[in-house]
């Protein structure tokens, strides 16, 4: 189960350290971010949209091992000092970040040293939550993974008692989720038939997140 991230804390230190020094880089629906064959030169601060790390086998096979939300980084390869990427990142929607440089990290670092602690703790929620992910796929069903994915993009308004989430296509959910979209869209009927959501041409609406969480948690 992914269960959703408390990044009060480190979204502060995330934004001060790309505010020392940033680039603005927008890229559109379905571009990709980076691949396996790019060297790990930037690490990626997304501040709208929502970007997919997948997992692509010799076959041909994709995994999404986790998605990207505004807040959070990725590219974190750079991070733990690979000389390449280890995923394909792929934007869902169309995608504003904001992006560092090996140099402009280390000089922001030695401005502010405390900022390490920050990414060593953003690491580990990194791959942490694809650890999670992976035992998702592998012994979870398609009504807990699609639960735990809006449990998941729910966190940053986690209080309200009703949440409004950007649209998404069930085939986005799907790929987000490793499912087949049909199955998918007969578990979001399912999912409105116990009113627990609604979706609209715009927004997805969770009406019962507490439900929702008992659901990710099978």
């Amino acid at each position: 189960m992914v269960e959703p991230e408390d990044h009060t804390d480190g979204s502060d230190g995330l934004r001060h350290l790309f505010g020392i020094h940033r680039a603005h880089v927008r890229h559109r629906r379905g571009d990709y971010l980076f691949t396996p064959e790019q060297p790990a030169h930037t690490l990626f601060l997304i501040v709208q949209g929502a970007v997919r790390l997948q997992l692509v086998s010799a076959e041909g096979r994709t995994l999404t091992i986790r998605v990207i939300e505004p807040g959070q980084i990725c590219g974190h390869a750079m991070l733990s000092g690979n000389e390449r990427y280890d995923t394909f990142a792929e934007a869902v929607t169309q995608v504003d970040s904001l992006t560092l440089r090996p140099t402009e990290l280390r000089r922001a670092l030695a401005a502010r040293p405390e900022l390490q602690l920050t990414l060593i703790d953003e690491l580990g929620r990194h791959y942490q939550a694809i650890s999670q992910r992976l035992d998702e796929v592998a012994f979870k069903s398609v009504p807990s993974r699609l639960a735990s994915l809006l449990v998941a993009m729910a966190r940053e308004a986690h209080a309200a008692p009703t949440i409004r989430l950007p649209r998404r296509t069930h085939q986005q959910m799907a790929d987000m989720i490793n499912a087949q979209r049909e199955t998918v869209t007969k578990t979001i009927n399912e999912f409105r038939a116990l009113r627990l959501l609604e979706i609209d041409r715009t927004e997805i609406t969770l009406l019962n997140l507490e439900r929702l969480r008992e659901l990710a948690a099978r």
